[in-house]
């Protein structure tokens, strides 16, 4: 009969050896190798393709965090499975230093991922970026704080009509953020913070008379604000 002819049969041991039945398509930032080891326990059953269940493939790949929508693809002649995945997008790196690779990345639907396996970020070199110290990331890096230093990030965007390059919290008590034009001492984040930052759109101009003399703006004082020159 037809549907005894071998094309329509995956090898038992697929996902043990899924180099040639195996695609994996869309996946920028976590490795191909990770998505089929996390695959390796799922049992084949001796079913022609069209009613291979594909429910397990997508249960075991909803553990991992950066995957949000998963699309499972069955062909015959030879039997063969195409895995089409949707990652979360990253919108802020977490950062221990600027030059070195992200230990943690913040998404647009609000999760934050610290797995060392998926920071093949690469494509994603324009988010914003977060330095912060190694004690802190674990202890204060959590969702919520990423939510209020995007706030303040849309802020100083807002007054400065720049791009924030990168905020650096490596000490949280005097906190400095980087635009185009100049770096901007914030100082403590504390409840005149917004108010202050409102001051950028005052000040910026005058940049342009000194503007290789500037070291940054300061500022971490509340009703006082001054150009920190270079010495």
């Amino acid at each position: 009969e037809f549907v005894k002819l071998p094309g329509w049969y995956l090898p038992v041991d697929v996902f043990k050896n899924p180099a040639e039945r195996v695609e994996v398509v869309n996946n920028k930032i976590i490795p191909t190798y990770e998505i089929n080891k996390s695959l390796k326990d799922i049992k084949v059953k001796k079913l022609p393709i069209f009613l291979f269940k594909v429910y397990p493939i997508k249960q075991e790949l909803f553990k991992i965090p950066v995957i949000k929508k998963v699309y499972v693809r069955r062909y015959g002649f030879p039997a063969r499975i195409q895995i089409i995945v949707r990652e979360r997008e990253p919108i802020a790196l977490v950062k221990i230093d600027l030059n070195a690779k992200p230990a943690a990345f913040f998404t647009s639907d609000g999760v934050l991922i610290h797995n060392k396996s998926y920071m093949n970020l690469s494509d994603y070199s324009s988010a914003l970026k977060i330095l912060t110290s190694p004690s802190s990331l674990n202890k204060d890096m959590g969702v919520k704080r990423i939510r209020y230093i995007e706030k303040i990030v849309k802020a100083v965007e807002t007054y400065s009509d720049e791009k924030v390059e990168y905020i650096d919290m490596r000490n949280p008590n005097d906190v400095y953020v980087k635009i185009k034009t100049t770096s901007i001492r914030l100082g403590t984040l504390d409840s005149t913070v917004f108010e202050r930052i409102k001051r950028i759109y005052t000040i910026l101009p005058q940049i342009t008379e000194v503007d290789s003399q500037i070291k940054y703006i300061d500022l971490s004082w509340d009703k006082v604000n001054y150009l920190k020159l270079k010495k």
